[in-house]
């Protein structure tokens, strides 16, 4: 039987599984794998980017905009290292990546060698599953492993550590005929007794409110969610990462939270229900919201349902179980009032045309979207005072709406927006970031002229009048060979930059806040 090298097996594993895309850098220890990669390429494209945290928001990107898990490939140490933040972030947005980082050879490990890190035990919190592999015979089954783990349940980063005698080492391909990990559940039924009482408390209630989250968003789950709000006539809201989710829905009522619509904040007070499928509540509602109220929390994670936020009713179950039941209930009534409801709809359409004449940026948002393709896909690190801009973009679909919605990630915008249009190249792929933020990972600029993507690259520039004005992004851009215009916020800048907006290839808009 033929053999291979670790480096080769890293590759025809990866091919088995269907990865076509690799995000990453070359450094010592896995200089095996860049020696034999050319013999690949025609399978799996290789993007060489300028920072290992670059390289992770890419493959978070890709993977939120597919649906299929991102692939980060670098070395030992200070690589591996440089990743923790973008693996943080996709940790706790649920996003399915796939770190691979070079190690020390095996004789060597815990010896502080040169550029030696414990990689599982500093991503131990931040990751779903990590393993170091041992032995080239172990390395397929490892790799096709922590695909599953990544893709299943709640889904998730996996790093898999593989040092560089593995990788340089000979042996057969031996790909798992399936995967039968005993520690390891990744379907959770729902519990009859526990919808029962669900149902009980759901048909006993005048005023239920749903709050859908990123945990409830699926292939196919928008429309059901739309089929049981006009079946039961009842309002819902969304957190931050599933915006779009309940696009043109009449019973849309918009984010909720600290950043949330006014209406959206009055049907919580008024609800005495609060049915949470796929959140992490404690991030997004207070105690004091859930006073006086019930609340039903069902969700896949076990950590979010025990994170000792006020529920009634837990019930551990994967949504799509849970939405599938509900869709069959008919003839339940309730007591919203559907005139008060459409009063709320237009009290936001009033609030959202104040905020935009007097928020310079949310004007800009409001008519940069005005400008752009329905099926935009838009990315952005927004900072903590400006993530409710994101209601003024017209997200037409959850998964075109890419942003660190746990982390708040700084720097996570761009990169991710890079590695979403690897994903769906038809789609118009915008990044909007401030300045600030802008500079985390700026250097990426070269990595989107390279590969000749078509992306459009907002900055908005709220520091050039300030102490601290940072560079000329019009400038930068330029010197990394991206077309770029600067212009001021106001009444031509729509003008001004729309032939930027269609235009093909990687463009930068600095606008003047």
């Amino acid at each position: 039987m033929k053999k291979f090298l670790g480096a080769e097996l890293f590759f025809e594993t990866l091919y088995k599984l269907g990865i076509k895309i690799i995000f990453g850098l070359p450094g010592g220890y896995v200089l095996k794998i860049y020696d034999v990669m050319p013999s690949y390429s025609k399978k799996i494209k290789h993007i060489l980017t300028r920072h290992e945290q670059a390289a992770t928001h890419m493959a978070d990107g890709f993977s939120r905009a597919s649906g299929l898990p991102g692939i980060i490939l670098c070395t030992s140490g200070p690589a591996a290292t440089n990743t923790i933040t973008g693996i943080s972030t996709a940790y706790d947005d649920s996003v399915p990546v796939l770190i691979f980082t070079g190690q020390v050879p095996t004789p060597f490990l815990g010896s502080d060698a040169f550029q030696e890190a414990d990689h599982i035990g500093i991503t131990r919190t931040c990751t779903k599953h990590n393993t170091l592999v041992r032995k080239t015979v172990d390395l397929p089954k490892a790799i096709a492993e922590a695909f599953y783990i990544s893709n299943t349940g709640r889904t998730g980063p996996v790093l898999v550590d593989m040092p560089k005698d593995v990788l340089i080492s000979e042996s057969e391909f031996k790909f798992p005929k399936s995967i039968q990990l005993k520690s390891y559940k990744d379907k959770f039924p729902l519990i009859k007794k526990d919808y029962m009482s669900f149902i009980e408390k759901f048909k006993n209630s005048k005023k239920p409110l749903f709050l859908f989250g990123k945990g409830a968003c699926s292939s196919d789950s928008s429309s059901k969610i739309k089929k049981i709000l006009n079946n039961f006539k009842l309002p819902a809201v969304t957190s931050l990462l599933a915006l779009g989710l309940l696009n043109k829905s009449n019973y849309n009522y918009g984010l909720i939270g600290s950043h949330g619509s006014d209406s959206s904040s009055k049907l919580l007070k008024d609800c005495d229900l609060l049915i949470s499928i796929g959140c992490d509540l404690k991030k997004i509602v207070s105690e004091d919201e859930l006073k006086n109220k019930s609340v039903i929390n069902i969700n896949i994670d076990k950590v979010d349902l025990n994170n000792k936020r006020k529920s009634n009713l837990n019930i551990h179950c994967d949504s799509t179980e849970f939405l599938n039941k509900l869709l069959k209930e008919k003839n339940v009534n309730f007591s919203w009032d559907s005139l008060e409801l459409e009063k709320l709809k237009m009290l936001d359409i009033k609030n959202r045309d104040k905020e935009i004449k007097s928020n310079p940026k949310a004007y800009v948002m409001h008519n940069i979207s005005k400008l752009l393709p329905e099926n935009t896909i838009y990315c952005s690190d927004f900072s903590y005072e400006d993530v409710n801009l994101q209601k003024f973009l017209n997200i037409t679909d959850y998964k075109n709406n890419i942003l660190s919605g746990g982390n708040g990630t700084p720097g996570y915008g761009f990169p991710a927006a890079i590695g979403a249009t690897f994903s769906r190249p038809r789609n118009k792929v915008v990044s909007i970031s401030s300045g600030k933020n802008f500079q985390f990972n700026m250097q990426e600029m070269i990595v989107a002229v390279e590969q000749k993507i078509n992306l459009t690259i907002i900055v908005l520039n709220d520091t050039h009048k300030s102490k601290y004005k940072g560079p000329n992004y019009e400038l930068l851009a330029k010197s990394f060979g991206v077309k770029s215009i600067r212009v001021n916020n106001n009444s031509n800048f729509e003008k001004n930059i729309k032939s930027f907006l269609i235009r093909k290839g990687v463009t930068l808009i600095e606008i003047l806040i």
